[in-house]
Order: C-alpha cells, then sequence, then structure tokens
C-alpha cells in the first residue's frame, strides 16, 4: 500500500466518527467512536454546492477533528526523541502546523468517506492505551477487500481521545516519525518546520 493511499484511507476512517458531545471515561472507547459516527455523517451530507456553504461544512469538521484527535501526544510521538529538546514555543508551533497539515489532507476527501462502512471488531487493552479494532468495507464496490484499521486511544480529563490510527498495518504516528527524523537529521529543525509550513501552501502537501 502507498504512502498516499493509506493516508486516503486514514481520512476516511477518522472522518466517519463522531465528535458532537464530549466524551466521558465512563463510556468505552469503542462506544465513544461509535455514537459519534452519526453526526460527522450528517455534517458530511449537509448541502455544500457554494465556497460559502463548503467553508461552513469544513470549519465544523475541523472542530469535530480537534475533539476527536490528540494532537499534543501525536506530535509528541511523532517527534520521538527529539520532543525532549524543544522549547514551549516550538513545541506549540510544530503541534499547530501538523494539526493544520492533518486537518486539509482530510479535507480532500470530504465526500469519499460516505461510501465506506465501518465494523466495529474488538476493543483491547494496550501498553499504552486503548486498541479499538475496526474494518472498513467499500459501499459503492463490494468486491474490494475490507480495510483493518486500528485506533489507539487514551482518556484524559475524562475525555477519550485518539493519538494513533493504523490502516492496513501503516501507522500515522510511525509514518510522520520517519519523516521527520529524516528531515531533521539530514536538514534540521528549522528545515522542519520550513517545508511544513510550505507544505501548507501548496496544493500536493506532501513534504
Amino acid at each position: 500500500m502507498t504512502r498516499r493511499n493509506s493516508l486516503f484511507l486514514t481520512v476516511v476512517a477518522a472522518f466517519a466518527l463522531s465528535l458532537a458531545t464530549s466524551a466521558h471515561a465512563a463510556e468505552t472507547a469503542s462506544s465513544f467512536l461509535q455514537a459519534r459516527q452519526k453526526v460527522v455523517r450528517t455534517i458530511l451530507k449537509q448541502k455544500a454546492t457554494t465556497p460559502e456553504q463548503t467553508q461552513k461544512r469544513n470549519q465544523a469538521l475541523d472542530t469535530e477533528l480537534q475533539a476527536l484527535l490528540d494532537f499534543d501526544e501525536l506530535s509528541k510521538r511523532a517527534l520521538d526523541q527529539h520532543w525532549a529538546g524543544l522549547q514551549e514555543a516550538q513545541r506549540k508551533e510544530f503541534v499547530d502546523l501538523l494539526r493544520q497539515l492533518i486537518q486539509r489532507n482530510y479535507q480532500r476527501n470530504l465526500e469519499s468517506t460516505l461510501e465506506f462502512s465501518i465494523k466495529y471488531e474488538a476493543e483491547q487493552q494496550v501498553k499504552e492505551g486503548i486498541l479499538v479494532k475496526t474494518l472498513a468495507r467499500s459501499k459503492t464496490n463490494r468486491r474490494a477487500p475490507e480495510v483493518a484499521i486500528d485506533y489507539t486511544l487514551l482518556s484524559t480529563n475524562g475525555n477519550w481521545k485518539v493519538y494513533d490510527i493504523v490502516t492496513d498495518g501503516v501507522s500515522l504516528v510511525e509514518n510522520y516519525r520517519s519523516q521527520f527524523n529524516r528531515i531533521i537529521r539530514r536538514d534540521g529543525w528549522s528545515s522542519l518546520i520550513e517545508r511544513m509550513r510550505k507544505s501548507l501552501s501548496t496544493a500536493d502537501g506532501v513534504l
């Protein structure tokens, strides 16, 4: 599976979730994900034929995505050993840039997410949180194989949040970590930040 295809399927999976209400630790990680599926699908089905309508819908989805993903934890794990040496201002800038990149990549495939159904398979305790296993299947191409999509969640201050999504064995965190480590080792921290800023201003969004 190519990195681009893996990212697309991760987008499909994440936007199949609904985040309209506050999540509490009393509910399971699986029920947190399932309960939120309907609202995001409702948002995606809203009429968006004008730039204004599209912008409004995308803003609503961005808000929900921020409630779903733990960008601080995702960023920390993606940077790995580099995180500890950063100043607070550097961490804040990095998290903000990564959040914008992820949100923009998700927005590109909004309509396609409605073509997939998600089946929840299992939930299990793992070393670093709760793992929820799901299978995504295309509604329009029944011959296409199911795609395994696993979510790793933590409960923080009584709220569930996802910090990693693994699509057919490809981890969102590990994928970013590989890219970031390669750039930092070769060109340094400033180069990574500059490339992330540039990526936000280009069409393909590739670092």
